[in-house]
């Protein structure tokens, strides 16, 4: 019974957590917002101008393109062969799809699933592939991140409250960790093991093919809310590990596609530096191209190609 019972809690535990992150996130939201009006929010958006909202679509597009390379890194890792136009559909539905929704493994991978299924595929290769790029986004954001440490220290010394010598160390000791990785990826063979888990490392070219993908994944992803901020004096690189750290936050809170959460990071972080209607109107934007439209795009290319298969199979009776 009461192995029950700690299983029924932890199972509540788990539903209430991102109810509780997200409250936590709205407050935090709300506190920065709190004297913006409704009319202040509008007249910020009216400022945008069309050259802004192209070229922040623009990076959108080449971030989801460029997510196609997450699958075809895994898939050469794994040794596996899928025609690239089910490649990029498969990724950019499972990416739209996960974006918005949350829980990366199940409503992303749900959706490759289906996709890459007709190619072949069982259920345990799309969950490797997911993971893979989870990995690989992971890998390559502690490189921007080490990158922004080494060449920033300062911008981030009083937000961590530690000296910029000691982040720049750590900035610098994060990128010679990912070195020696490449090294080993490239000189290493046999499986490596680290305690109970027995994995191999992909090949040096893989891996230096995912890290240029993802880089240039977050660079334009990153650029889109970059473009549709006010100006401001915000170096790029620093932007970005925050734009990173506000995706991370987001994911590991379990919030449909870290709604609050990523806002939350953002306007904590820049509210002082950029005026917060400014921030907001610029996250909204934001959400509207890179989230809601390729979901809603996603979601006529799903229900097409689930339409024109049921009438193959009734064809086919």
């Amino acid at each position: 019974m009461r192995d029950l019972d700690r299983k029924r809690i932890k199972q509540i535990a788990g539903r209430l957590l991102p109810v509780f992150v997200f409250c936590l996130a709205a407050a935090a939201v709300y506190q920065v917002l709190s004297d913006i009006s409704p009319r202040q929010l509008l007249s910020e958006l009216e400022k945008l101008s069309g050259s802004r909202l192209l070229l922040a679509a623009l990076c959108a597009i080449c971030s989801y393109l460029v997510l196609s390379g997450y699958d075809w890194s895994a898939l050469r890792y794994l040794k596996q062969r899928v025609p690239y136009k089910t490649i990029a559909l498969a990724t950019f539905c499972g990416c739209a799809v996960a974006n918005s929704l949350g829980f990366n493994i199940i409503s992303g991978g749900s959706v490759r699933y289906r996709i890459y299924a007709s190619a072949g595929l069982g259920i345990f290769d799309v969950a490797r592939i997911t993971v893979f790029g989870m990995v690989a986004f992971g890998a390559c954001i502690a490189v921007i991140a080490g990158a922004a440490l080494a060449v920033y220290p300062d911008m981030f010394s009083g937000f961590f409250r530690i000296s910029p010598r000691v982040l720049r160390a750590i900035g610098l000791s994060t990128l010679g960790l990912f070195s020696v990785l490449l090294i080993l990826a490239f000189a290493r063979r046999d499986p490596m093991r680290v305690g109970p888990w027995t994995f191999k490392l992909p090949s040096g070219r893989i891996t230096l093919a995912q890290l240029a993908i993802s880089v240039t994944d977050i660079l334009a992803a990153g650029g889109c809310l970059y473009i549709l901020l006010p100006e401001a004096n915000i170096p790029f690189l620093g932007f970005l590990v925050v734009y990173a750290v506000g995706i991370v936050a987001g994911m590991a809170s379990h919030v449909p596609g870290g709604l609050g959460v990523f806002e939350g990071v953002i306007l904590l972080t820049f509210h002082s530096t950029v005026s917060p209607e400014s921030l907001a109107a610029g996250l909204l934007a934001y959400r509207a191209v890179y989230n809601l439209a390729p979901l809603l795009i996603a979601i006529g290319i799903l229900t097409v190609r689930e339409l024109a298969e049921r009438r193959a199979i009734e064809g086919a009776e």
